[in-house]
């Protein structure tokens, strides 16, 4: 079932040449460096589309020298999901049909049972095979550990997708502390602060992702008691919500659209437009499972679990006493 970490994991290489070079560099495929991409659509539902099938990430790559393109599917497992045993071969005759290029499956695993269940030979035929789909997989057991803070340094990008590989590590607090204070040496605070959100994003646990926030806090967040420092904190922590409710905007159309709903352009205005963070939640979290448009986006019920948002100690104070109490609002 797709989620913010899987969609993350999987979503990340495409879009940075170098750390993707070093990834396919680990499947010893003869590949030189210097690769350019180009991303393709993910819906493999085919026509007529009588059920949704959507790929991970899926790229056109191109070699140095122009020759010999390939299509690159990339597929996060963060578990054994047995489907996948018929999916991942029609994924690949239906990109090989589609683009007449030939197709490399990479499966992205976060543990080592899963990677050994990713790797296995899928097999079909009577007497003999018709077809076998093998796939290329990326898990802890060839993926580096990243133990040092100047390798982890020496490309921040690629230290985040090992660090995502091993997020299952008994010692992840040691491999984020390794990361942290290579990201903590980045002098560009914009694309620091993005890494760092992404790479809280991947984790799939609460508990290396508190371990990260905790990090960062020490890493980066300034002095309270001073002026400048207030005021830095303040003005952080404003715009991390902002960012957490664009990013979650953002996360809830591409699922949507993965999900093979059609919107409206009003739909999606109000989806961009929303600035209520725990209703942004309850649709992405409707999202997953829904059946149509509508489960998506309607009125929440006594029944859906929105949280109520954080308020200030004036919103809490007794009405009368000088403070108005705020009228409630809906997006």
């Amino acid at each position: 079932m797709p989620n913010v970490s899987h969609d993350t994991l999987h979503g990340f290489l495409p879009g940075r040449p170098k750390a993707l070079n070093r990834a396919l560099d680990l499947l010893d495929l003869g590949i030189p460096p210097g690769v350019t991409t180009e991303t393709l659509p993910t819906d493999a539902s085919g026509a007529p589309k009588m059920f949704t099938r959507q790929m991970g990430s899926v790229l056109r790559v191109v070699r140095p020298d122009g020759r010999d393109p390939f299509i690159l599917l990339v597929e996060a497992q963060t578990r054994i999901e047995t489907k996948k045993e018929t999916s991942w071969p029609y994924y690949i005759a239906y990109l090989r049909d589609r683009y007449r290029l030939e197709v490399v499956l990479l499966v992205l695993c976060v543990d080592t049972a899963t990677a050994a269940w990713a790797a296995r030979p899928l097999r079909t035929g009577v007497g003999r095979p018709t077809q076998v789909t093998v796939p290329h997989v990326l898990g802890p057991s060839n993926v580096p550990r990243m133990n040092r803070v100047q390798d982890a340094s020496a490309d921040l990008d690629f230290a985040a997708f090992c660090l995502w590989i091993h997020s299952n590590d008994p010692d992840i607090e040691g491999i984020l502390t390794v990361v942290g204070e290579a990201l903590a040496q980045d002098t560009d605070r914009d694309a620091q602060d993005d890494l760092a959100g992404l790479i809280e994003d991947g984790l799939g646990s609460e508990h290396a992702r508190k371990i990260w926030r905790n990090l960062m806090e020490t890493l980066f967040t300034p002095r309270r008691g001073t002026i400048v420092g207030d005021a830095r904190l303040a003005g952080r922590e404003e715009g991390r919500e902002e960012g957490r409710v664009t990013g979650t905007a953002e996360l809830l159309l591409r699922l949507v659209e993965r999900r093979g709903f059609s919107m409206t352009e009003e739909t999606r205005q109000r989806v961009t437009t929303c600035t209520d963070m725990p209703l942004l939640d309850l649709w992405f979290d409707r999202a997953i499972d829904a059946t149509t448009l509508d489960e998506i986006f309607a009125t929440p019920s006594a029944t859906d679990r929105v949280p109520a948002p954080a308020q200030s100690p004036e919103h809490n104070a007794v009405p009368g006493q000088g403070l108005r109490t705020p009228g409630s609002s809906t997006n």
